[in-house]
């Protein structure tokens, strides 16, 4: 019988497992080592870091006024915004411009740092609009940020001593890549002339009709008696991307009326909280 001496083969084994321990051990620090030294090297490329993006605006929402009157377009004023741009730093070298996308389609807004720190924008067209604010050192490094543009759209719409009405168009269709507006809010009244004199008139029956696609909002007959007049207030929610129209009807041909539309289309309230530049006392 051969003997077996226990205790030297347990120590074997042990030392064996404290081999191989230490062998994992020092894989796991190699691998760590590995991976600080790539993520150094990602940190240090990242040219975002590189430039302080400061950035002051002090709206970030507005609402675009239209007046037609008659077929005609008498005023029309858009959403103007302005952008701070004149706080923003590079450690890697002077600035050199600022840009701004609108969102609406249009083309970047550039301009030189030494010209001036500021851009203005006029939005024309309504829509909740991703603008994306930029700046670029003179070596290169780009930084910029997104945010979010509400403009809503208001017109006033007007026709004057008409026995025959006109039919509004309200087109609700956004000019970016965004959810269609939240509301219709229609605020129209039609005004039945008093005769001069007040001899001949009459009273007339009117009725709205707001049509979209497979839909149909009436208002339903009212009289207006001579001199008077009657208001039809319609809030239509989800209206979709397409375009309605807002007809007028009267029952007598031979009066005449004065009608005023109010319209607005509005979006959910999901713009950007404006960034004003901080005064003394903040």
């Amino acid at each position: 019988m051969i003997g077996i001496d226990l205790s030297t083969q347990t120590a074997h084994i042990e030392y064996m497992g404290n081999v191989v321990k230490r062998a994992v051990l020092l894989s796991l620090l190699i691998a760590s080592a590995c991976l600080a030294g790539c993520t150094s090297d990602d940190d240090s490329s990242d040219n975002d870091s590189v430039i302080d993006l400061v950035v002051y605006y002090d709206a970030t929402s507005g609402m675009i006024q239209e007046n037609i009157q008659n077929g005609q377009q008498a005023s029309f004023n858009g959403v103007e915004l302005t952008f701070d741009y004149a706080y923003t730093k590079s450690a890697d070298g002077d600035v050199a411009s600022y840009y701004f996308e609108a969102g609406d389609g249009s083309s970047r807004i550039t301009v030189q740092a030494n010209d001036t720190g500021e851009i203005t924008y006029n939005y024309a067209t309504h829509g909740l609009f991703t603008a994306v604010l930029g700046a670029i050192d003179e070596t290169g490094n780009e930084a910029n940020k997104s945010i979010t543009i509400r403009i809503d759209k208001r017109t006033l719409w007007g026709q004057s001593n008409t026995d025959n009405p006109d039919v509004m168009i309200i087109d609700t269709m956004p000019d970016c890549e965004c959810d269609a507006p939240s509301k219709i809010a229609i605020d129209s009244t039609v005004e039945n002339i008093q005769n001069a004199g007040g001899f001949f008139g009459g009273p007339i029956t009117v009725s709205w009709l707001l049509t979209g696609d497979d839909v149909e909002r009436d208002s339903g007959q009212e009289q207006i008696a001579d001199g008077q007049n009657a208001q039809w207030l319609h809030d239509e929610f989800n209206p979709g991307k397409q375009s309605w129209s807002l007809e007028v009807t009267l029952s007598e041909n031979d009066e005449r009326v004065n009608i005023d539309h109010d319209v607005t289309i509005t979006y959910m309230d999901e713009e950007s909280k404006p960034n004003p530049l901080p005064t003394k006392e903040q």
